[in-house]
């Protein structure tokens, strides 16, 4: 018969022993015996999860347990392990009641022990996906009905249930010891990251720093300590920062990235991002705050400076990509923590193998064979930078650093370390150098990158003997381009004019853009000169080629100078300098030409720079001058005129002539004030001429290109004309024909205004230019004077003639004075007289003079009339 009193009084002492459980293997233990002491249980085994195998551990046992069973009915064998095996597949408890009658298979003490019923029971634990059984053996058969189950379910449960509690408390223990003995190690690991890493109190006292954040404020750890966070931050910044704490410690959910700005010691400020979250006691009360920071200052103003999008914004700023892993003595991956990176590989396939054994290319010196020989000999690293390409073909790059660990007897364990995504960084900083190397424009190399090509390609040329050329080019009247089409116009010339020239180069062949409408290419192998100048003639035929800018086909020539490598120079600067010298020289043999550097180029290269060295001082010193030639009627041959010549005379270089100062002083802007000066002074000399009772004479003087574009043109005639009071009909303005086709409404508009002032106008050097009687005649002009090129051969060569009657005719149709330049000869001035020319000019009466004898001509000329 069951005694259910039996069985309670059995649970009762099992519940009693559980509450005296010191461990999980007295709670089995415990609960086995007092089962077995007290009512009909015979035998109680307690089967728990195992970690290494698929089968149960067997934790406790007491009383009887069989060996082996044979069944009662359908002649099935029964075992321990074939019932155990049975709840396990089940998840059910498996009920035996009637076993066979005394078939021992078991002994104890010699002694055959009966079992006649056996039931098994699953052990369910919390938080585990897998259970144990308890087996409960007694020698009365069908003791085991719904009754005397549920009783033994219920002790389970109590059994379970003190289980999970002292498992939750071990772990507790378990964590609290791991921690304290841990605790130095990971304060190494966060003093070795550049991150910076923090803990404040709950009143924003600082705990603790590691050596990057005092570094990065210019403090040592230890001066930190104590100090509140409102030390190292303006109020403003302290204020939004007291917010983000509090929402954190009301809520105590942590903020991944969170921007703030912190003050050094030296009172600059720093940018910083990062971390923040709450810190709690082993009572999980709120203790503090701790976090990591990182300094995106200069991130910041770089991306302020690329101007990037939105999205690369967000990517360069979201940094916290750190993860931390080991390797073991064998330097095989053994840990890896960290958040799962976009690196198409699960950082679990990675334990077992190498550095060297993943898809990652390493940027060190001997690559990953020097990188083994850096482990093996135990040396620590920092930012070694990994990279490789994921399956979508975008880079994925890391930076590790990392430093080998020991144990207390100092043998070698591994490697610990870091490792940081730095993919945008590393885009960001490969666009960077581009822009710093790179032509925006036309995407050629700039100066800085053709610096470094060149650098390299000089070494290499010494060792191996080789020769090379630069080639410096300068377009031609570019900036014509500019100032009439503008500058979109330009821009296109450019990038059209760089594709020409790079498809004309070799691949080998270096071009580069320095900067407006110079280029400079690099001819690499080149052996002999006839070589060089194919190159330079198809680069000149490419820049003339026709282009069509704003609707308008355009022409554009170049000038080039070469220098060769070693005879023109064995160093960048030396080479470059003398190719730009041989550039220059090709303009000034006309442009649209190429010049090799030579010794000579140099002298006059010399000349030119001492020139415009002392161009500027010239006006400061008085060294400028003016002289007179006349202008003799050719009716009445009286002095009719006379035109104000530029002379200067510098007390280094003597006297220098204008055809060699004035294009000079042109260019580099000099030629506007020094016109200024000009006009003033020939002013000054015809008033001065008047008031020594000598005749009024129109005076001419010539204006410069640079001078005719200037907006203050016209206020600085009429202010020389107040300030002399000479009258405006005795100034008479000399222009080219060159500066009325290139803007003809402004032109026309210029001139006009110059007219109303009653100024005359002349055109000077006419028959050189681009005019044609159809525009002249829209330009309110008084008088064409015929280029001295027509009159030096007048009297032999029939063309010249031709041309300079007809001149002297279309002067006549339009009511203009016709002056001839140039006039040395008597032959020269007959033809001119026969032909009706209105004046004559030159050598032949006068050559140009100074103030002084101007005068004393002016005077003698006057008393035979």
């Amino acid at each position: 018969m069951k005694d259910i009193s039996a069985i309670y009084q059995a649970i009762s002492a099992a519940n009693e022993s559980i509450l005296y459980a010191t461990s999980l293997d007295t709670f089995y233990q415990g609960m086995s015996n007092a089962l077995c002491e007290n009512g009909p249980i015979l035998g109680c085994v307690v089967y728990t999860p195992s970690d290494s195998s698929a089968n149960p551990n067997c934790a406790a046992f007491a009383g009887a347990r069989p060996l082996a069973v044979s069944a009662d009915n359908v002649g099935q064998s029964f075992t321990e392990v074939l019932f155990v095996e049975s709840v396990l597949k089940s998840g059910k408890p498996d009920i035996r009641n009637f076993l066979a009658h005394h078939r021992m298979l078991s002994e104890r003490d010699g002694q055959p022990i009966g079992i006649a019923s056996a039931l098994a029971l699953p052990l369910k634990l919390e938080k585990d996906p897998s259970f144990g059984v308890v087996i409960f053996y007694s020698d009365e058969e069908n003791i085991f009905d719904e009754p005397v189950i549920t009783l033994l379910t219920r002790l389970l449960n109590n059994l379970i249930f003190a289980v999970n509690k002292f498992i939750t408390e071990f772990a507790r223990r378990e964590k609290e010891i791991f921690v304290h003995a841990n605790g130095e190690k990971y304060r190494n690991i966060i003093d070795s990251i550049e991150d910076l890493y923090y803990e404040v109190d709950l009143h924003g006292t600082l705990l603790y720093t590691n050596q990057a954040f005092a570094r990065m404020l210019g403090y040592e750890c230890q001066d930190l300590v104590g100090m509140n966070y409102r030390q190292i931050q303006t109020e403003e910044v302290s204020l939004r920062v007291y917010k983000v704490f509090n929402a954190i410690y009301k809520t105590g959910v942590p903020t991944a990235s969170f921007d703030w700005e912190l003050v050094r010691k030296d009172g600059e400020k720093v940018m910083l991002e990062g971390s923040v979250q709450l810190t709690r006691d082993a009572q999980n009360n709120p203790t503090g705050f701790c976090g990591i920071l990182r300094n995106v200052t200069e991130l910041r103003r770089m991306v302020k400076a690329l101007r990037d999008s939105e999205f690369r914004f967000r990517a360069l700023t979201n940094l916290s990509s750190d993860w931390y892993w080991e390797l073991d003595a064998d330097f095989r991956y053994k840990r890896i923590k960290g958040r799962q990176t976009k690196a198409d590989l699960h950082q679990d396939s990675l334990i077992g193998l190498r550095p060297w054994e993943t898809p990652f290319e390493i940027q060190v010196s001997g690559g990953w064979k020097g990188f083994q020989l850096m482990l093996s000999s135990k040396q620590s690293f920092r930012d070694v930078i990994c990279h490789r390409f994921l399956q979508d073909g975008s880079p994925f790059y890391i930076s590790i650093s990392g430093e080998p660990v020991f144990d207390d007897e100092g043998q070698f364990e591994g490697y610990r370390a870091v490792t940081r995504e730095i993919t945008e960084q590393k885009i960001a900083e490969e666009r960077i150098q581009y822009l710093a190397t790179h032509d925006v424009l036309t995407k050629l190399p700039n100066r800085v990158m053709f610096s470094q090509l060149l650098n390299v390609e000089i070494p290499a040329a010494k060792r191996y003997n080789r020769k090379f050329a630069v080639l410096f080019i300068d377009l031609d009247r570019f900036k014509v381009i500019n100032d009439t089409l503008g500058h979109i116009a330009g821009d296109e010339l450019l990038q059209e004019t760089a594709s020409r020239f790079r498809s004309i180069l070799r691949e080998s062949d270096v071009i580069a853009r320095l900067g407006g409408d110079e280029f400079v290419v690099l001819l690499l192998e080149a052996d002999d000169v006839p070589s060089i100048e194919v190159v330079a003639r198809k680069l000149l035929s490419a820049a003339m080629s026709p282009h069509v800018l704003a609707g308008q086909e355009c022409r554009v020539t170049s000038s080039i100078g070469i220098a060769m490598y070693p005879a023109d120079g064995e160093d960048e600067q030396t080479l470059m300098k003398n190719a730009d010298i041989a550039m220059y020289f090709a303009k000034e043999e006309g442009k649209n030409n190429y010049q090799f550097y030579s010794s000579e180029i140099q002298s006059q290269s010399l000349e030119r720079f001492m020139i415009e060295e002392n161009l500027r001082r010239g006006l400061e010193r008085e060294e400028f001058s003016l002289y007179y030639q006349a202008k003799v009627d050719l009716k009445s041959n009286t002095i009719s005129g006379v035109e104000a010549l530029l002379r200067w005379h510098n007390a280094q270089l003597g006297p220098v002539s204008p055809i060699k100062f004035i294009p000079i002083a042109e260019e580099t802007g000099f030629i506007i004030p020094l016109g200024k000066w000009v006009l003033k002074k020939a002013c000054e000399q015809n008033m001065a001429w008047q008031k020594q009772g000598l005749p009024p004479l129109c005076i001419a003087v010539n204006i410069s290109v640079r001078q005719f574009s200037d907006d203050n043109l016209l206020n600085d005639i009429a202010t020389v004309l107040h300030d002399t009071c000479m009258d405006p009909h005795l100034l008479e303005l000399e222009i080219t024909e060159g500066m009325l086709v290139q803007n003809p409404t402004r032109a026309i508009n210029l001139l006009t205004s110059i007219k109303k002032m009653g100024v005359r106008l002349a055109i000077d050097d006419f028959g050189t230019g681009y005019s044609s009687l159809s525009q002249l005649k829209e330009f309110p002009i008084d008088t064409l004077k015929v280029d001295r090129s027509f009159i030096r051969d007048i009297a032999t060569n029939a063309d010249d003639k031709a041309i300079t009657n007809a001149i002297i005719m279309m002067g006549k149709t339009l009511s203009l004075m016709v002056v001839a330049e140039g006039v040395e000869t008597m032959e020269q001035e007959t033809f001119l007289r026969d032909h009706a020319c209105d004046q004559m000019q030159g050598y032949y009466f006068s050559k140009p003079i100074s103030a002084d004898d101007f005068t004393a001509l002016l005077c003698a000329h006057s008393k035979k009339m």
